[in-house]
């Protein structure tokens, strides 16, 4: 992407030199993204290994290879590969300038192509979502328990006969229902066609067609998945997932007949406020979405369910440095509320949600001096190859592909050799930028008595040391938002100095923005070409009308140029 410079304003204004700080927010969000790679599944390029299980679909004669893995298996799920999608295209939409484009797509490796890299490691999965539905089936999920019983890396693992002598992989699908699902794809499948239009229309209009129909599958005697016995997921309703999938749908190019608003306000009546941001409740992204497209008494409605949740968290975080929901995967929890309290401070300005944001992910690097060395070491990260601290990080995930021996290998004899003594077999490939689980209790209920470690480094440990597609998804948004404030991306694309005074709602837009400012003063709005083409006094908050605004990006300036903020009109 060309930098932009705001010479008509006697500034030139970019990122320059890197704030000093305790963590590499940069780094850290760039292993992040990148980790994606090492979950790619087919013939897609993933860094870490071949092709694999390219036959998947043969059970019902379709091509549904591809897509991603969902943790340290190869099970593929409708429930939270499109879950995670839906993560990372909401928090690229929202902190656009904060994603790089260091590499080309083929192994995450080589130039840059002038895509930013969390579209192309998030395409891998919305190739696959499109292939899985087709006339009105959907195919939600691709392998299932017997994939479990192999340990080997995802080539060898193929061609092993896991399903009754065969090494054909099962299929699921549904003509109705699933709502869950089928709410998730067309949810990621919307953004992507948003967020995408920039680089491939014909792309964008394609991702847009399916997410409608997901979106009509899961309309059909609607219910949730969660009573199916062969589901390895738990979910607890399914009006969050099409309430948001109808609100993007609506946003992303169906605002004619305004029906997808009025089904998606209707959901939003049953949205589950008792859980928090995670795989099986995505209610405060569709709070943000209605907030986006509604106006007046009825946005700050949503809005004010959103900050409700922030203020909740907030709350519990305590003295433990992080918030603790759940001893499985605790600090994915930790991270997914973070990245909402990010997208929440984006709106509000509300700076005791920002510090929230940060320390729930400086714990996750390193910053954690309140948990006993004998629990998690003194700075050490839970991400694995970020060690800017210099406490280390995990060597031993529950991960078969990391793990990297053949079905000739014997890799569960070596998997029991080293769950019996850790650091005796070596990891053929580092799982760098993964996000392990963490912490198993919360240090308040940490006791000596229990006889076992908050944290385990171990092969075996599946609480708290395997790893997810959807563990990361919060994380990388978060550091994204993180990255903004902080002034610490050093790339092409995060031109223009970032103000927390000065915050603007959403970006990219459609017809209008919010903008919030905590300075006083007359703004105004230029294209990137130094024209003025709108002025206005600023105190406070200010919805702008955009429609008669061309596509493009533009830029907010203050009267001395002290403060600029960039937004792109779609």
């Amino acid at each position: 992407m060309k930098k932009l410079l705001l010479t008509t304003w006697g500034v030139a204004t970019s990122i320059g030199a890197l704030n000093a700080q305790t963590h590499d927010y940069a780094l850290a969000q760039k292993l992040s993204t990148r980790f994606l790679g090492a979950q790619r599944c087919g013939n897609t390029g993933s860094w870490m290994h071949g092709a694999c299980h390219t036959q998947d679909g043969a059970a019902v004669g379709k091509d549904l290879s591809g897509g991603w893995h969902d943790c340290g298996d190869y099970i593929k799920f409708h429930h939270t590969g499109p879950y995670a999608a839906v993560m990372y295209l909401t928090a690229y939409e929202a902190f656009p300038a904060a994603y790089a484009d260091d590499y080309s797509p083929a192994n995450s490796a080589g130039s840059p192509n002038g895509i930013p890299d969390i579209l192309d490691e998030v395409k891998i999965e919305t190739d696959y979502l499109i292939k899985g539905v087709q006339n009105g089936t959907v195919y939600w999920q691709v392998g299932g328990a017997e994939d479990h019983d192999s340990f080997s890396e995802p080539v060898s693992c193929s061609s092993e006969k896991l399903y009754s002598g065969s090494a054909t992989r099962p299929v699921f699908s549904t003509t109705s229902g699933y709502s869950n699902a089928c709410g998730n794809a067309a949810a990621a499948l919307a953004l992507m066609s948003i967020v995408y239009k920039p680089y491939d229309d014909a792309y964008a209009t394609q991702c847009l067609q399916k997410a409608i129909e997901y979106y009509n599958v899961g309309k059909i005697s609607p219910a949730s998945s969660n009573a199916n016995p062969i589901d390895f997921y738990s979910f607890s309703d399914y009006k969050d997932e099409m309430g948001l999938a109808a609100a993007v749908i609506y946003r992303a190019g169906n605002k004619a007949t305004g029906s997808y608003l009025t089904e998606a306000q209707s959901y939003a009546i049953g949205f589950n406020t008792g859980d928090p941001l995670y795989y099986g409740n995505v209610s405060y992204l569709g709070y943000l979405e209605l907030y986006r497209l509604t106006s007046g008494s009825t946005a700050t409605g949503y809005l004010n369910k959103v900050a409700a949740e922030v203020t909740k968290v907030k709350n519990a975080m305590g003295s433990c440095g992080y918030y603790h929901y759940d001893n499985w995967g605790s600090l994915v929890y930790a991270a997914n509320e973070a990245m909402l309290a990010a997208l929440y401070h984006q709106i509000s300005n509300d700076a005791t949600a920002y510090a929230f944001a940060k320390n729930n992910i400086n714990f996750i690097l390193g910053t954690h001096s309140a948990v006993p060395a004998s629990d998690a070491p003194a700075n050490f990260s839970f991400v694995i190859g970020y060690n800017k601290l210099g406490g280390g990080s995990p060597k031993s995930p529950q991960h078969a592909a990391s793990f990297g021996y053949t079905t000739a290998q014997d890799p569960w004899t070596k998997f029991t050799n080293e769950t019996n003594n850790p650091g005796s077999v070596t990891f053929k490939y580092p799982l760098n930028g993964a996000l392990v689980g963490g912490l198993q209790k919360k240090c308040t209920l940490w006791s000596a008595s229990t006889g076992k470690a908050n944290y385990e480094d171990k092969i075996d440990n599946y609480v708290g040391n395997e790893v997810c597609t959807y563990y990361n998804a919060g994380l990388t948004g978060a550091l994204a938002y993180i990255n903004m404030i902080e002034n610490s991306i050093p790339t092409a694309n995060a031109d223009v100095k970032v103000h927390t005074a000065l915050n603007v709602y959403p970006n990219p837009a459609n017809d209008q923005i919010v903008i919030n400012s905590t300075v006083q003063g007359q703004f105004t709005i230029i294209d990137y070409m130094g024209k003025a083409v709108e002025s206005f006094y600023l105190n406070g908050s200010k919805l702008v009308d955009l429609s008669a605004y061309p596509s493009g990006f533009y830029f907010i300036v203050n009267g001395d140029a002290t403060v600029v903020q960039k937004f792109v009109i779609e």
